[in-house]
């Protein structure tokens, strides 16, 4: 069960595009309802958070993707896998970074 403030903020993010908090509103949008009532919007920048990233020793700044899960995306049946001797595709096995 999702507390009814809570739904209200999902009915107004899983709804088209041109319908969805903030695109009118802006930050208001949020700002307005019970869900985020009390929170200090005007200090929210300065506030520190409760908990950070991981960040292992040695980490290559914006390069690193050690918070994000692996996953094994490649093809289960091997006709799609294309030719075996083509160089492969550029950038394809690249971080995202700056994105």
């Amino acid at each position: 069960r999702v507390p009814r403030p809570a739904r209200s903020l999902l009915r107004g993010l899983l709804c088209p595009p041109g319908s969805r908090l903030g695109v009118r509103g802006g930050a208001r949008d949020f700002q307005g309802l019970r869900l985020f009532r009390g929170l200090p919007w005007g200090s929210l920048r300065a506030t520190r958070p409760p908990f950070g990233p991981f960040a292992p020793a040695g980490a290559a700044g914006a390069a690193d993707t050690s918070n994000f899960d692996v996953i094994d995306d490649a093809p289960s049946r091997p006709e799609l896998l294309g030719d075996p001797g083509a160089p492969p595709e550029l950038g394809f096995h690249l971080p995202f970074v700056g994105y």
